[in-house]
Formats: structure tokens, sequence, C-alpha cells
């Protein structure tokens, strides 16, 4: 945890604390009035806080990508979608259309690491990948 985000944890646990000793010692009084209204803003205090960071999550969330993507050997291919058709390699023939996910393939999960020379690595569907040298298709 960060130091700032330790400072508002702790800073949210003394206020915290400072409020039930404050409505323990306005119920020990016995101003019932007083310790009801208190709890009451005390209340609408905290969800008003917790929505606001609910909302800030959420908008965070929503612009982060999920898409990440990474290829390190001669010839690797890596996506965080889907590959239609990868062909890595020396002399290798290819003939036809590209091939398109099977139906019902799942929606691509982003992440994706081909490390090997000639690895194929994606996050979602893989059509066709041909690898090595001197294939035809």
């Amino acid at each position: 945890m960060t130091g700032w985000r330790r400072g508002v944890v702790w800073a949210v646990a003394i206020a915290a604390g400072l409020a039930c000793v404050g409505l323990a010692l306005l119920l020990w009084l016995k101003d019932l009035g007083t310790a009801g209204t208190v709890a009451g803003l005390a209340a609408d205090t905290v969800t008003l806080v917790m929505t606001v960071f609910a909302v800030r999550a959420l908008v965070l969330q929503s612009g982060q990508t999920t898409s990440q993507a990474i290829a390190s050997g001669a010839g690797s291919v890596a996506t965080g979608g889907g590959i239609g058709r990868a062909v890595t390699g020396n002399n290798n023939q290819v003939s036809g259309g590209v091939p398109t996910p099977p139906p019902g393939s799942p929606v691509p999960g982003g992440r994706a690491e081909a490390s090997g020379t000639r690895s194929v690595s994606a996050g979602g569907s893989v059509g066709e990948a041909i690898t090595g040298d001197g294939n035809s298709t």
C-alpha cells in the first residue's frame, strides 16, 4: 500500500473511532435526540464518501485497456485479441483466405505472451498458426 493510501486509511480509522467515542458519550449523557441526529449525519456522510469512491473506481476501471501483447523470439507473434492466421518461418506457401474463428469462440481475453522462436500466442482464438520452414497449405 502506498504512503498516501496508508495515511487515508489511518485518517478514516481515527475519524471513525472518534465518532464512536462521541456517540457513546452522547448516549451516556442520555441526549438521545442529538445522538440520533449525529448518527444520521455520520451515516449520510459515509454513504456519500463511499459513493464517490465507487464512481471513481468505475471510471478508472473503464479507462484501463485489457489488451497487452508481448512477443520476444525471432518470428514470434502475440496479440491481445484473436488471430486469423499467423505464418512464421522461411519458404512457407499459403493459399486461400484467412480462416475465421469458429463460432462460439471466447471473447478476446487481453493478455498474451509468446516467448520462443516462432511462438504464437493470442488472448482470443487462433484460426490458423503455421510455424517452421517450407510449409505449404
